[in-house]
């Protein structure tokens, strides 16, 4: 028993020693010299191509990057899910430490590429360590603290799943365990939509769940509606209730409006049927007003039928202020 307690010790020492070797291998390649310099790895499948978009979101215009520019962010094209080659790691290297990290799709144009210095034959494996290092060194701002979880995030190594898991548990500060579920339901598809769904079920923080409650929206899989919806109705804590109810509205589900509805009629909660109107006015488009406009006309508790007619009147829809016209009509004037 001995024997193979010290083999297990040689093993993982030996395993340990040999991260350790890889970091510094890929650590004194980027410190090499002062500037940008970057390397491709592969990118995860399914989560769109990270790059910078006139508005902001991924919804517009592509527009070139600007890797030292005073602010930084980058959107994603959910629409367009065509595999986006590679992805580009930028790390940058003052008095010979690196000091920032950034992640693009290879197909990202970069404003200043010319003065990015490029090395080749990078392991994933051994990127993915690196930035890891640096997620667990917690000397970085915050700021910092994002880039490095989204550039770990769209690896495509089973690695960079396995860390995200790791970061996500009980015991990781929660501001860590956020935004890893965020990016667990952003870029991981099934396996990380699991994940997300296992803390927003079980986890015993309640501003936890409500936090991957949000995640699980987010997540690119085709029942995450029926997950939220599955949450609203069943968790213990009435604000998760709440906030599972809003985010099933944001969804685009045909089934929105009426399963938002049976919750205003089935919850015990004021504070949840009072969250159900709101999340009702958050629907698109019409569907919003009619909505609201059921519940006033509806066999409903008259804080609700106040709380919808606020939100009508917060709509300023021409069919929202002729309702509101209309039920002002037939009240009877006062003495």
């Amino acid at each position: 028993m001995i024997v193979v307690r010290m083999l297990v010790v040689l093993v993982v020492s030996s395993l340990a020693m040999l991260v350790q070797a890889a970091e510094s291998g890929l650590r004194q390649r980027l410190e090499a010299r002062d500037g940008w310099v970057a390397y491709d790895v592969p990118i995860v499948a399914g989560a769109g191509a990270p790059c910078c978009f006139a508005d902001g979101r991924g919804t517009g215009a592509r527009r070139p990057c600007r890797l030292d520019g005073r602010t930084w962010s980058f959107g994603n094209d959910a629409r367009d899910l065509a595999p986006p080659g590679a992805l580009t790691v930028y790390w940058h290297v003052e008095a010979g430490r690196i000091d920032t990290l950034r992640a693009l799709a290879v197909s990202c144009p970069i404003a200043d590429d010319a003065d990015v210095r490029r090395i080749d034959a990078v392991d994933a494996k051994d990127s993915i360590a690196l930035v890891s290092e640096r997620l667990a060194r917690g000397d970085s701002s915050r700021r910092d603290v994002d880039g490095a979880m989204a550039v770990l995030a769209y690896h495509a190594d089973a690695e960079a799943l396995q860390r995200l898991e790791e970061l996500s548990k009980a015991g990781q500060a929660n501001a860590i365990r956020e935004k890893a579920l965020f990016w667990l339901g952003q870029t991981r598809g099934a396996e990380g939509a699991a994940i997300v769904e296992q803390v927003a079920r079980n986890d015993e923080d309640a501003d936890l769940r409500e936090h991957a409650v949000f995640a699980l929206s987010q997540a690119r899989v085709d029942d995450a509606y029926a997950r939220v919806h599955a949450i609203a109705r069943r968790d213990a804590d009435a604000n998760v209730r709440s906030k599972a109810l809003f985010w099933m509205a944001q969804m685009d589900a045909p089934s929105a409006r009426d399963d938002i509805i049976a919750a205003l009629r089935n919850d015990s909660a004021d504070e949840v049927r009072e969250q159900a109107v709101f999340a009702l006015s958050q629907l698109d488009g019409d569907a919003a007003d009619d909505a609201l406009i059921a519940v006033v006309k509806g066999d409903y508790p008259r804080v609700a039928k106040e709380k919808a007619l606020f939100w009508l009147g917060q709509s300023g829809s021409r069919r929202a202020l002729d309702f509101i016209d209309s039920m002002l009509a037939r009240s009877p004037p006062r003495a």
